[in-house]
């Protein structure tokens, strides 16, 4: 829960996956993180992903790096990645839905990336059971699909079409699918997902924080300013509580900023969210 060591090495540039792509497919690629002089070799997994609209953005993002370091200095191993923006601008829910999912696959292989090292040589000292995602706006729609999204959601005809193509909720973006890329937890940040129906009792645990009044990712389910259909943490949490199922929201009442927190409620929010984390922890 606290910051224990004081620097961390970034290991750059780890090739996780391949994102299929319609020209060149996209090697996807991941920083890891972990603390300097930490004798554990049984560590926590934090993956986390950039904001940018599903369109631009980078793993070295200056909120996903503070990110990924304060987690790595309690001892966590983190990993920023990359992954597939939108080809082209959806036009229809659907096709929005299928664009946030092939970058999901992508956070998915990650997962895997990681849980196998656990299971194999563990390179990087971490725990299989213990792997939780986040992200950042896009990033955080990302993390949020990955720990709520099954089989048994009612997506439309459309979107369980791409899925039988493209081996399901699991993707194709590494080929070591016999590995499980399910997530013990989300930290989003400004994060959502399209259909708050989605979360129910077989969703990941959730920490979420968002501004109340956000447009471009509404925290309660609207059409956002880029007009996709979205619910953030406000409608995430509130669902996550009535099934039962461990959750916390940090709103920043009146605001209605994207991504605006202060220097004190991004520190704040992140203390939080490593005591909400930590109890889960077996």
């Amino acid at each position: 829960m606290d910051p224990l060591f004081t620097s961390v090495t970034r290991t750059s540039d780890i090739v996780y996956g391949i994102g299929k792509r319609s020209g060149e497919d996209q090697t996807l690629l991941m920083d890891i993180y972990t603390p300097d002089g930490d004798t554990e070799t049984e560590r926590p997994v934090l993956i986390i992903a950039f904001g940018g609209g599903f369109v631009g953005g980078f793993r070295r993002d200056p909120l996903v790096t503070t990110l990924a370091e304060n987690y790595a200095k309690r001892g966590y191993v983190t990993a920023s990645i990359d992954y597939r923006f939108f080809e082209e601008t959806p036009a229809t829910e659907d096709e929005f839905n299928i664009a946030v999912i092939e970058s999901m696959h992508d956070m998915k292989a990650a997962v895997r990336f990681i849980r196998e090292d656990a299971l194999g040589p563990d390179i990087y000292g971490t725990r299989s059971d213990v792997i939780f995602v986040s992200g950042v706006s896009a990033g955080g729609i990302m993390a949020s699909f990955s720990g709520a999204l099954d089989a048994s959601d009612g997506l439309s005809q459309g979107v369980q079409d791409f899925l039988d193509a493209n081996n399901g909720l699991d993707g194709n973006s590494s080929a070591n699918t016999q590995i499980s890329s399910g997530v013990q937890g989300v930290f989003s940040i400004s994060g959502a997902v399209t259909d708050f129906l989605w979360i129910d009792s077989n969703s990941a645990p959730i920490y979420a924080a968002h501004e109340e009044f956000d447009t471009t990712v509404p925290c309660k389910f609207a059409t956002s300013s880029q007009g996709a259909p979205l619910a953030g943490g406000c409608d995430m949490v509130r669902e996550a509580e009535l099934d039962g199922v461990a959750a916390q929201l940090y709103l920043v009442e009146g605001s209605n900023n994207h991504v605006g927190y202060t220097p004190a409620q991004y520190t704040e929010f992140i203390d939080e969210a490593a005591v909400f984390l930590e109890a889960l922890i077996p």
